[in-house]
């Protein structure tokens, strides 16, 4: 029988990290660009940044459980935590999307 490793909050917090710095970085390019070309192009670079990010993280947890290094409710949450965060990178761009100026 293997020991219970304990439940590990940082791949859960990353996730929702990499959709926070995304969500700031497009709010400060509206804040600073309103209703400009410039903040719509940060949006979509950065947005592809984040999708990027969530991607490669979702990688490492799939590695990470694969070697035994994560229990499997915590994977459970971290992967759901990286769906969440990949919806809400979509979603926080969709004005930039759909508001052109």
């Amino acid at each position: 029988m293997k020991p219970r490793q304990p439940a590990n909050a940082r791949p859960i917090v990353t996730a929702l990290a990499i959709w926070f710095a995304h969500f700031m970085v497009i709010w400060a390019a509206g804040e600073i660009w309103p209703h400009q070309w410039a903040a719509n192009a940060v949006a979509w670079v950065a947005t592809a940044i984040a999708l990027l990010a969530v991607a490669v993280h979702g990688h490492r947890l799939k590695a990470r459980h694969a070697e035994g290094g994560l229990p499997g409710w915590s994977y459970r949450m971290a992967r759901g935590a990286a769906a969440i965060a990949a919806a809400a990178v979509v979603f926080s761009a969709m004005p930039s999307v759909v508001f052109l100026p």
